[in-house]
């Protein structure tokens, strides 16, 4: 369960469903970075009025999908380059 600020079981179920599909698809490296964007994400759209888990889900999933967490591995490896 995230430490969300507001307590509500959409917020999780959606958290779930995002880092299920990202875990999946081998997109959801590194984990934790990953799992506190999308719990930012969802939790900005929930905040901005929407209620649909699925909804929430999709929006966490394609903000990662178009901002891989791991594309800039010299960053993250600096003698890599």
């Amino acid at each position: 369960m995230y430490p969300w600020p507001v307590f509500d079981g959409t917020l999780d179920a959606s958290l779930t469903i995002a880092m299920d599909y990202l875990e999946r698809t081998g997109q959801a490296e590194p984990y934790y970075r990953v799992l506190s964007l999308a719990a930012d994400i969802i939790l900005m759209e929930w905040r901005a009025g929407v209620r649909h888990k699925l909804r929430l889900a999709n929006s966490a999933i394609r903000a990662i999908e178009q901002n891989p967490a791991h594309e800039n591995l010299y960053d993250f490896y600096p003698r890599a380059g």
